[in-house]
């Protein structure tokens, strides 16, 4: 194997200030888009599983962004809130007359690897600009 040096510390120091301000507008942007896709996707899963007895479920799903101030942590949560009609009706365990929905599960089984690859994808373009 062979290593091929194109560059000094300084290029490497200059480089790392860059992604050190790239990187949280990019991860927030990745984070935002992963909630509003994981959102869409347990709104529509709850829109079609519900039944007439949840025709107003779907409604009560929301996505919303926070950011934590330990080092700008982004973090996103979406799903139903239940302070809106019949959002309580996500209990994942369901119920004697109605088994669970499964909605946010149903969505972070693909919002979650693709949020990994999207991770990925920044950290290449970041190291390989």
């Amino acid at each position: 194997m062979q290593i091929r040096v194109i560059g000094g510390v300084g290029d490497l120091a200059r480089d790392l200030r860059q992604i050190a301000t790239q990187a949280p507008s990019d991860i927030h942007r990745v984070v935002r888009h992963g909630v509003r896709v994981g959102n869409a996707l347990a709104k529509s899963n709850a829109r079609s599983t519900a039944g007439a007895h949840g025709r107003h479920y779907h409604k009560a799903f929301s996505a919303e962004m926070k950011v934590n101030g330990l080092g700008g942590l982004h973090a996103g949560e979406y799903g139903p809130d239940s302070s809106k009609p019949q959002g309580g009706m996500s209990f994942e365990g369901g119920s004697r007359n109605q088994p669970p929905h499964n909605d946010l599960a149903k969505s972070a089984d693909i919002v979650g690897p693709a949020l990994y690859g999207e991770a990925k994808r920044l950290l290449d373009r970041w190291f390989w600009m």
